[in-house]
């Protein structure tokens, strides 16, 4: 009787386990086509005004007196340290890496929409170098943390401001060469 019982556990653990790890790459899968899908809408409605409202990093780097190599490398470091600030500062045993996003969605409302205004403003610092309206759109896209419930989880494995940080750095990587 204990075998069978201890056998249907390890089973029924199995199973979930296994479910678990199903559920978190279709959630991930869903959550990526949702943001390309997002891009475009969000392209089509504001990306072109936003990407055309804002100077270009040549017009920073001349106001600042600063070559435009020097500052790609000191807009680079800030977002890449704001970045890793909001969401992979800590490592935690079993999450993984963590940032501040997931400690603010732990407070309810103003944690969601203080984390979404930190993702906001990392967009738009980048705004002021001039990225295409595509690159803008894919990064608001990215920024799904303040829906409600599903927000913390999607912060947590999503990583919208390290994907942004990594979003732009291609951006400038790719324009230098």
């Amino acid at each position: 009787m204990l075998e069978s019982f201890l056998f249907f556990l390890a089973i029924a653990f199995v199973v979930v386990s296994v479910g678990a790890v199903a559920g978190y790459f279709a959630l991930r899968w869903i959550f990526m086509r949702a943001a390309d899908r997002m891009a475009v809408v969000i392209d089509r409605s504001i990306g072109g005004v936003a990407g055309r409202a804002f100077t270009r990093l040549a017009r920073f780097a001349e106001a600042r007196g600063i070559g435009v190599d020097e500052a790609q490398r000191i807009f680079g470091f800030q977002i890449d340290r704001l970045a890793k600030i909001m969401d992979s500062a800590v490592t935690l045993p079993i999450v993984g890496r963590v940032g501040l996003d997931a400690v603010l969605d732990l407070i309810p409302v103003f944690g969601n929409f203080a984390g979404a205004a930190v993702s906001l403003t990392l967009i738009a610092r980048t705004l002021q170098y001039g990225p295409p309206p595509s690159l803008v759109s894919k990064m608001l896209s990215n920024v799904l943390g303040a829906i409600p419930v599903v927000g913390p989880l999607v912060d947590m494995w999503f990583k919208a401001n390290d994907k942004n940080a990594a979003l732009m750095r291609e951006f400038l990587n790719s324009r230098s060469a």
